[in-house]
C-alpha cells in the first residue's frame, strides 16, 4: 500500500478493491453518524411539540373552568327569576294557582 522512493518520501499507493473498502467504510460511518444525529434532531423536534400541547392543555383547562363557572351563573335560579321578571313579565303564582300532584309508584 505505502511504498517507498528515492528521495525516500512515502506514497499511497491502492487497488480498486482497497478504494472500494475504504468507500463502503466511509458510507457506512457517514449513515450511523447521519442515524444518530436524525434521532436527535426528532428528539428536539418532539421536545418542543410537547410543549406547544402542554401549554395548549393548561389553556384550554383554564377555559374550561371559566366556562363551567359562567354555565353555573348562567344557570343560577336567582337569575333565571329576575330575568322571567323582568324580560318577560312573568309574576309569582297566587296560592290559589298552585296545584300539587302525587304520583303512585
Amino acid at each position: 500500500m505505502f511504498s517507498r522512493t528515492k528521495s525516500t518520501e512515502l506514497k499511497f499507493q491502492a487497488n480498486s478493491r482497497e478504494y472500494r473498502m475504504v468507500l463502503v467504510a466511509i458510507t457506512g460511518l457517514t449513515i450511523g453518524a447521519m442515524a444518530f444525529v436524525w434521532s436527535d434532531i426528532r428528539l428536539v423536534g418532539l421536545a418542543y411539540k410537547h410543549q406547544i400541547l402542554t401549554k395548549n392543555y393548561h389553556m384550554l383547562l383554564r377555559e374550561n373552568h371559566l366556562l363551567q363557572v359562567e354555565r353555573g351563573s348562567l344557570q343560577s335560579l336567582g337569575r333565571i327569576q329576575s330575568l322571567a321578571k323582568r324580560k318577560i313579565g312573568l309574576k309569582e303564582p297566587d296560592s290559589g294557582q298552585v296545584v300539587t300532584v302525587f304520583l303512585k309508584q
